[in-house]
């Protein structure tokens, strides 16, 4: 019997199948959100120091300029920030919902490792069923016990149980490290955010 990887999976049963569809599309979603916050999160705070810095400065058009410069997404939730002709009241409704469409951006495609890291243990249990059976199926087969006839659903039912568990700890443990980034993020951005408001509404600047 084959001893490699490719092996061992194939002795898993057809539910090792479903498993690396998930293991693949946990990946995906693992490497491009790695990506994206590698480089949105540096620059995030390298934005929000520049707008700062102007705003402290009273040169608001210079900081609205900043934030056209931008995605969009960065921009609607910046310029709300800075945008003095509203009320204080209208550019808190107006940062509260860029910032939560922020939210989801930071959070795209979290879902998926939720959903994965949820179900995966539950099709890993479904091989272990599915190999348990087929062990006392061959037991009647044969008309004898004996672990070379139970050898290899038992076999079968402990690596789909060893596959769900590790396609289930690596989407949920990424899923915890994304939420969690997502979240300090988001807190950042509210403190930032606040304090914009604050220095663009002062009344030293409400003429610039």
């Amino acid at each position: 019997m084959e001893t490699t990887l490719w092996g061992t999976f194939l002795r898993g049963g057809w539910v090792m199948w479903p498993l690396l569809i998930f293991s693949v599309l946990s990946w995906t979603v693992i490497f491009e959100r790695v990506v994206f916050l590698i480089t949105f999160r540096p620059k995030l705070k390298h934005l929000a120091d520049s707008l700062t810095q102007s705003v402290r400065a009273g040169d608001l058009a210079s900081a609205r300029q900043i934030c056209r410069s931008q995605k969009p997404e960065l921009t609607e939730l910046f310029l709300g920030a800075i945008d003095n002709k509203l009320s204080r009241e209208l550019s808190e409704r107006t940062v509260e919902r860029s910032r939560l469409r922020l939210m989801g951006y930071l959070k795209k495609n979290l879902w998926i490792l939720g959903t994965i890291g949820s179900a995966s243990p539950f099709v890993g249990l479904l091989g272990t069923v599915v190999g348990i059976v087929r062990a006392f199926h061959d037991m009647a087969e044969k008309g004898a016990g004996g672990f070379t006839v139970v050898a290899a659903g038992i076999s079968e039912a402990l690596i789909a149980t060893a596959a769900g568990l590790i396609v289930a700890i690596v989407a949920l443990i990424t899923y915890n490290i994304f939420v969690t980034a997502a979240n300090q993020t988001l807190s950042g951005m509210k403190l930032t955010l606040d304090e914009l408001l604050d220095l663009s509404h002062d009344k030293s600047l409400t003429q610039a």
